[in-house]
């Protein structure tokens, strides 16, 4: 790589260079008329240009920034010789040759190239921009698709699917840290409204190291941030989803920085949930001025199942059974819904639908509650957690329930910490800044 120490010897470099790729375009596009390929073509020669241009840069670098300074163990360093190295980048081809100068320390032997650790090169040679965009792909798409298709063919770069699989580890660790720390001061700076703040909670399953466990998942957004779209459906602007593999408390230790970015301390908050219990107690161990609602469609479907048990799939009767319950639900008639449960059970012949009636009067006696529905939607509230549910689907079924998909623990967790960051709105850019501040 040729060495320049002055902007007048990279400038008559780079003009040479430019001279050759504008020579080789005119040929090529104009004289040769290859048309069709033109644009592909350009891609190929115009990454060798950037990489050579900034290999000659990084070269020049180099002997800007020299070699100099002190070691971790207290010694000096001090110059040995210029090197090539081989640097992996984001251009298209990927790989950047440069000579750049080489120190050890005099005391323990330990090697350094300065202008390498100036740009966070790690050591097989990536680039900090090329670590974002490999571990991207990753969250993005499947491994081998991600490398493939996504970087090798959009992108034109490569990278192993190992090397992918170690930076989701690595990345992922990091992640999860952001995730229990709250933000000192994030950036945009979420607005506080005087109203009322929503935590939806729900779950989900994934195929971990043999067998099936539960992803645990809270969705907050400000009511200020959601919107109705023209066809009549809601939608968020602005939302944080995080997700765990484990107890509530490990869910409860990454909802609430979330939640506390957003001034959950001193909002009522509104917690939607599906009707387990653990919901419900992680919900008054974080946010002491609460509201809690039970999900209605999950109402519907145990109202649901009851009408089908007892009158039959798909019948009149258990159509017009069921639109009569909701209805009273949705007029904060509750206590009517039991009531008339409680009066029916008795009067069924068959164990199962006796059994199938007492316990939805249990249910609903338990989130007696958590069901005025009038009164929430009233308040503004939202009563449905498709918020949540659609959080499910993006976060975990996307990426990490495709067919066939078998997850490592350690895997696992790191793809959630970082699928939680992906999804939550801003939050990707924060979090690769955040690391090149560091």
């Amino acid at each position: 790589m040729e060495r320049c120490t002055t902007r007048a010897e990279f400038c008559q470099v780079m003009k040479a260079l430019a001279e050759t790729l504008a020579d080789d375009l005119w040929r090529t596009v104009v004289e040769d008329r290859c048309v069709e390929q033109a644009d592909a073509w350009m891609r190929t020669r115009g990454g060798a240009f950037l990489r050579s241009a900034l290999g000659v840069a990084l070269t020049a670098r180099a002997e800007h920034v020299g070699v100099r300074g002190s070691c971790a163990c207290g010694g000096a360093v001090a110059f040995r010789e210029r090197r090539p190295v081989r640097v992996h980048t984001v251009l298209p081809g990927r790989d950047v040759e440069a000579t750049v100068l080489y120190g050890q320390c005099g005391a323990c032997q330990r090697g350094t190239w300065p202008v390498l650790h100036e740009w966070g090169v790690d050591a097989e040679g990536f680039t900090p921009a090329l670590h974002a965009l490999a571990t991207l792909a990753s969250v993005v798409e499947p491994y081998e698709a991600a490398s493939t298709e996504l970087l090798g063919r959009m992108a034109g770069v490569s990278v192993s699917t190992e090397k992918m699989q170690a930076l989701v580890r690595d990345e992922g660790a990091r992640a999860t840290a952001q995730l229990t720390a709250a933000p000192a001061d994030p950036e945009p700076a979420p607005p506080v409204s005087a109203g009322p703040l929503t935590v939806g909670i729900d779950g989900g399953m994934i195929f971990v190291d043999g067998r099936w466990q539960e992803v645990k998942l809270g969705c907050v957004y400000d009511l200020a941030d959601r919107v109705v779209t023209a066809t009549g459906r809601g939608m968020l602007t602005r939302r944080s989803v995080v997700a765990v593999r484990g107890t509530p408390e490990a869910l409860a230790a990454v909802v609430w920085p979330q939640a506390a970015a957003l001034g959950a301390a001193d909002r009522r908050v509104i917690v939607l949930g599906d009707g387990a219990p653990w919901i419900w107690h992680l919900a008054a161990e974080l946010f002491p001025n609460r509201v809690e609602i039970l999900d209605w469609y999950h109402a519907d479907e145990h109202i649901s199942a009851v009408a089908r048990g007892l009158y039959g799939e798909g019948t009149e009767k258990a159509a017009a059974w069921r639109t009569t319950q909701l209805d009273r639900l949705a007029t904060d008639r509750i206590d009517d819904v039991i009531d008339g449960l409680r009066f029916l059970a008795p009067r069924q012949r068959s164990t199962t639908k006796r059994r199938l009636v007492d316990d939805l009067a249990r249910y609903l006696t338990t989130n007696r509650e958590r069901m005025r529905y009038h009164t929430f939607r009233a308040a503004g509230y939202a009563i449905g957690s498709g918020a949540v549910e659609s959080a499910v689907s993006h976060v975990v079924q996307q990426r990490m329930k495709r067919v066939g998909m078998r997850w490592r623990a350690a895997g696992a967790d790191a793809m959630l910490a970082l699928r939680s960051i992906y999804r939550t709105t801003g939050a990707w850019d924060r979090f690769w800044s955040t690391r090149q501040a560091a």
